[in-house]
């Protein structure tokens, strides 16, 4: 395998064969967050959510925990903080009242997002247990 980026060196509490799972999961948090804060109005708008002030504060907490993750992702603590962020999303999402099919594409889509997240998030869980046991 070709060198590791650096910060997967960088973290030195997670087991060698976790981290490519923790560093992937950490990324595409940053990533996801990332947009959301930049365009919050864009999303809310999309999805039918309407509230751009809470779109920004979901990208916030998402690049937190993704932060957290490639700072220190052998803490099991950073993986339940993602899990909590995407269970704080989906109750948001239920405030959400897509008036049209575009919206509801929009709905799915972040819907979508927030499952394989989710996935993502059990899945990095598994793979530290397994390495840590």
């Amino acid at each position: 395998m070709a060198s590791l980026p650096k910060t997967q060196e960088t973290l030195p509490k997670t087991p060698a064969a976790a981290r490519p799972t923790i560093y992937a999961l950490g990324l595409a948090s940053l990533a996801i967050g990332l947009i959301k804060a930049a365009r919050p109005v864009a999303i809310a708008g999309r999805t039918g959510l309407g509230e751009a002030s809470m779109v920004r504060t979901l990208g916030l907490r998402e690049m937190a925990a993704g932060a957290g993750l490639l700072l220190d992702g052998g803490d099991k603590r950073w993986l339940i903080a993602q899990g909590l962020n995407s269970a704080g999303q989906v109750a948001v999402l239920l405030k959400a009242r897509p008036a049209d099919s575009r919206q509801w594409r929009g709905l799915a889509l972040f819907y979508g997002v927030i499952l394989g997240l989710t996935l993502a998030d059990i899945y990095a869980g598994q793979r530290l247990r397994q390495t840590k046991g």
